[in-house]
């Protein structure tokens, strides 16, 4: 695509090594990283010389940078353009960009809108009315202002120790709101783990099964080639996940309690745990964090039931998920997952 005289546009592929070098050399002579999971970049070039470049990720937007020679060019602009004509034609109508809290003005002229910040990041949406329409949805789900618990989830995929939990917080709170992480980097994709959750605590009448939508930020998905200290990078994540739950989301739905499993096997998950008792306080929030339930003396965990399916035992299942999940599990229709898992991909 030709933007003027000088300047051409150019697609580049991750998948072609020359044109990913391309990026990688340009990110890195700007001080940033290029991310693995980058599913589409483009260039603007002046002559064979790039200038300026951006990428999509699914729905978010990564390494957007100008030449500091064509600032002032509205190149940044030319960039979201492109990528936004990318992503509408790939059925995304909307656009995420995770940028440093300086850049607010910048990205607000440019037309998108803040979800929230921190210190160390800022999230921004090119559709003002996504977030509050999704606020708006989670009000709906409470509409008498009860005092509420939620719970986030993986479900990859539901176990009797995710129902254990869910019944713990449904036996001492009037409603009870389970956010479904949405994000499909999971053996087990979202829509069957909506299912089997939905499945598993069906007889529970105060339990509501949500998708955690956009705003359950998956530290899979989280960008962090902007953050110079990578030490610093799982913090950041945990801080901005946890301040649009504290800020916004909670206070939409009228939630006072967030639920979660101790943690005995990964220490990231109990470090993001111990993050919970620290920040969720300082809007209001309890965090309960209940004792893992066990089998055979050991806490019951997803990640147990895909070791057993990987190992070519899955009936073994059946005493560590209620009976919906054992049912897919065995299925004709899990076929493709247990074969996933007993290729390899755990």
């Amino acid at each position: 695509m030709d933007w003027g005289a000088n300047v051409i546009v150019r697609s580049l592929s991750p998948r072609v090594p020359s044109e990913r070098e391309q990026v990688v050399r340009f990110l890195a002579r700007h001080g940033l990283d290029y991310e693995d999971d980058i599913e589409y970049s483009i260039g603007i070039f002046s002559g064979e010389t790039m200038v300026a470049t951006g990428s999509l990720s699914g729905k978010v937007v990564k390494g957007v940078v100008v030449d500091e020679g064509h600032r002032g060019e509205d190149l940044t602009a030319k960039v979201l353009t492109y990528l936004k004509v990318r992503a509408h034609n790939q059925g995304i109508d909307s656009l995420f960009i995770y940028t440093l809290p300086q850049n607010r003005a910048h990205f607000s002229a440019l037309g998108y809108t803040e979800i929230t910040s921190t210190e160390e990041v800022l999230l921004l949406e090119d559709n003002s009315r996504n977030f509050s329409l999704f606020l708006s949805g989670l009000s709906r789900l409470n509409p008498m202002g009860l005092p509420a618990a939620s719970l986030v989830m993986n479900c990859n995929p539901f176990t009797l120790g995710h129902r254990y939990l869910v019944e713990r917080a449904a036996g001492e709170n009037p409603l009870v709101l389970l956010f479904v992480v949405q994000e499909d980097r999971s053996v087990f994709p979202f829509p069957i783990r909506m299912k089997l959750v939905g499945e598993g605590v069906q007889d529970l009448e105060n339990v509501r099964v949500i998708p955690g939508g956009d705003y359950i930020i998956s530290n899979a998905t989280f960008p962090s080639y902007f953050i110079k200290d990578k030490g610093k990078i799982f913090d950041a994540h945990t801080r901005l996940d946890l301040t649009i739950f504290g800020e916004q989301i909670a206070p939409a739905a009228g939630i006072r309690r967030r639920y979660v499993g101790q943690e005995p096997f990964c220490p990231v998950t109990r470090r993001y745990n111990q993050s919970m008792h620290e920040i969720l306080p300082e809007y209001g929030l309890d965090v309960v964090e209940i004792e893992r339930r066990e089998s055979d003396n050991t806490a019951i965990s997803a990640s147990e039931v895909r070791r057993l399916i990987a190992a070519g035992k899955t009936e073994e299942t059946a005493k560590i998920v209620p009976p919906s999940t054992y049912s897919y599990l065995t299925s004709a229709e899990a076929e493709d997952i247990r074969r996933k898992l007993q290729g390899g991909s755990a």
